[in-house]
């Protein structure tokens, strides 16, 4: 599929065929490009667990479910936990990584790099700096059963860490429907059954599978309008918005039909029936 229509055409889907299994290469094929997004100070936040719906107990899958996150689990047969790693960058701390890069030129001296300026201003200026700035918090807020005498990490390694989880996170989206799969994000916590290190963050789980709802499911959501998000030469001056562009990203299937298409509530009813769901 071409990359301007995978874009046109994700969706947050939550009508699975739960009867088909979804192919492990597959799956690599979605780890395989979150592996590859581009990592912040070049440092390797993501990590992520695959479990598979029919592994679990019926005690387990029930005590993933959330009010709104339900049913899409007893359909989808395969679910994608990501996490961000807080001990990443302190294995990391001596800028090897970086260093890895010097050596085969992708940050090159033309640009001030070199492995003396990795162990002399990155390693001492940015990642120790970021690893000890006063401004922390704990992984597991107060109240919710956490050890509140456990390590704290700084605010902008938590920040670094989510920008990477929301990276692999859309990379992994685009590649699932590249593959014909359908994916959700949902609010999923892996470690009330599995056992997850305790520095790992959780962030959305992903739910995977093929579509039992249509591809249009219902249409592309609305969006706001283009000229309140983008911004042109400074702030107050819209980025135009060339309606022939816009004609053409039509044509190449990555702007579509808004929701809702006329036929999505008898969709959603049938869809209902068939799983036995409230209408």
């Amino acid at each position: 599929m071409d990359f301007k229509e995978v874009v046109g055409w994700r969706r947050s889907i939550r009508y699975f065929q739960p009867w088909r299994p979804v192919e492990r290469e597959k799956i690599q094929t979605i780890l395989e490009t979150a592996r590859l997004i581009p990592k912040p100070m070049g440092i390797d936040f993501v990590r992520s667990l695959v479990v598979y719906r029919d592994d679990l107990s019926q005690e387990d899958l029930e005590a993933l479910k959330t009010p709104t996150t339900t049913a899409q689990l007893d359909m989808a047969p395969v679910y994608i936990f990501w996490f961000a790693d807080m001990e990443a960058l302190s294995r990391g701390i001596d800028g090897r990584n970086l260093k890895a890069m010097v050596e085969t030129d992708v940050l090159p001296a033309s640009h001030g790099w070199s492995e003396e300026y990795v162990d002399d201003v990155i390693v001492p200026q940015v990642y120790q700096r970021i690893l000890d700035d006063p401004d922390r918090t704990s992984l597991t807020p107060p109240g919710r059963g956490g050890d509140q005498d456990g390590p704290t990490y700084s605010r902008a390694l938590l920040n670094l860490a989510r920008s990477a989880i929301g990276m692999a996170h859309a990379h992994a989206l685009l590649s699932a429907f590249d593959e014909g799969l359908g994916t959700q994000l949902t609010a999923l916590s892996a470690a009330r059954i599995m056992d997850i290190p305790s520095h790992w963050v959780p962030s959305s789980g992903m739910l995977v599978g093929y579509h039992a709802e249509s591809w249009e499911a219902g249409g592309q959501r609305p969006r706001e309008p283009f000229e309140d998000d983008f911004y042109e030469g400074r702030y107050g001056v819209p980025f135009y918005r060339d309606q022939q562009v816009v004609e053409e990203l039509k044509e190449e299937g990555m702007i579509q039909p808004e929701a809702p298409l006329s036929w999505r509530r008898e969709e959603v009813r049938g869809l209902a029936r068939m799983f036995g769901l409230p209408e």
